[in-house]
């Protein structure tokens, strides 16, 4: 990692996928996202999955929407944020049946 200037910096090969590391031998790849090559299961992955929506290599966003141009691969988009609602309410239920049950009480409704 020696440079002239001193600083230590990173270099990516283009043949060698930007999320896990692998080698890519077959043209099966998402390159123009961004400009790092990645498989296309790889950073469907980390976007979905994992919730990140940068390249985990040079941490520029990806457009989720250029990705997936299918509209029946777009699904799980639509179900993740449907459930991040759900664990979101149900993460707070005991807090929001606690203030009904404290305004119910103080305004005499029970």
């Amino acid at each position: 990692f020696y440079s002239e200037s001193g600083m230590p910096t990173k270099h990516l090969s283009d043949s060698v996928c930007a999320v896990c590391g692998q080698q890519i031998f077959v043209d099966v790849s998402e390159e123009g996202i961004i400009e790092n090559t990645f498989h296309e299961f790889c950073i469907r992955g980390w976007c979905i999955v994992g919730k990140k929506q940068t390249c985990p290599y040079c941490k520029e966003k990806v457009d989720l929407k250029r990705m997936f141009s299918n509209p029946w691969e777009r699904p799980h988009v639509m179900y993740g944020q449907l459930l991040d609602w759900l664990r979101y309410l149900v993460a707070w239920q005991p807090v929001i049946i606690g203030l009904v049950q404290g305004i119910n009480y103080i305004l005499g409704l029970e």
